[in-house]
């Protein structure tokens, strides 16, 4: 088991691990799939749901050794009103946060700079809606949420403070991004995706999190509905501002609210 007194080179192999252990399953799974699917737009989020089913099975065991030695037991979390109402509290703040994080960076020079960005883009907007939801806002979120928050996150706060391993993990979630407009949108959503985990207690507040402001994109990108958001106008400021500085009030209030359950 790894203790802070271990050596350097123990903890970075003891976080970097799990992380290079998801990133070649992954990488291997999407290969083989672009094979025999094709590597075009069109094929590249069915060939990313397909990675993605098959690499979440071969993270499960990291998070539940992780759980084990933490002292959770591995029996179904119970379901109770006050779950419900903090389930209800992370969708609304993190679609506010969504969003206006959203909104201010696509309204900024960085999207048409971004060449990375663009060809993203296109490949995860490049297929059907159904597909799209199923990958994007139902699969992606729960392996990500579970390399990220589950194990990577976990593995961080047995070795550093607290906030450095809010910050570290959201670091780490933003790098695997591969382009600049998602690098920063992916850091502060990582950060408030962190700090639901380990005020709320459980991971399955950042997969619930996670699959809303990914609902919200792929919603936005294939019918348009925030579109009036974002013509870079007064109101589209001072709507998105406003939606921003709301979610980060709430994000407060709950921060605030567990900080005194906790003591």
């Amino acid at each position: 088991m790894i203790q802070k007194n271990s050596s350097p080179a123990a903890k970075i192999w003891y976080i970097a691990y799990p992380f290079l252990f998801y990133y070649a399953v992954m990488l291997v799974a999407m290969t083989l799939a672009q094979w025999v699917f094709g590597s075009g737009n069109e094929q590249f989020v069915t060939c990313q749901l397909l990675a993605t089913l098959v690499t979440i099975p071969f993270m499960m065991p990291f998070y539940r050794q992780d759980q084990a030695l933490l002292g959770i037991p591995g029996t179904k979390p119970e379901f109770t009103k006050e779950k419900a109402i903090t389930a209800g509290f992370v969708i609304v703040t993190a679609a506010l946060i969504g969003i206006g994080l959203d909104n201010l960076i696509s309204m900024s020079p960085l999207v048409s700079m971004s060449v990375g960005y663009q060809e993203a883009n296109a490949g995860f907007y490049g297929g059907t809606l159904v597909m799209e939801l199923l990958s994007s806002a139902l699969f992606t979120p729960i392996l990500e949420e579970l390399v990220f928050r589950g194990i990577l996150f976990g593995r961080l706060k047995r070795l550093l403070p607290k906030w450095w391993a809010v910050f570290l993990s959201a670091l780490l979630f933003a790098v695997m991004h591969f382009n600049i407009v998602q690098f920063i949108y992916a850091l502060l959503m990582g950060l408030v995706l962190a700090v639901f985990v380990e005020w709320g207690g459980n991971v399955c507040y950042a997969v619930f999190g996670h699959m809303t402001v990914n609902l919200i994109a792929v919603l936005r990108t294939e019918t348009g509905i925030l579109d009036r958001t974002v013509k870079a106008d007064l109101f589209s400021w001072v709507i998105s501002g406003a939606a921003l500085s709301a979610g980060v009030g709430l994000l407060s209030a709950f921060l605030l609210k567990e900080c005194r359950k906790k003591g």
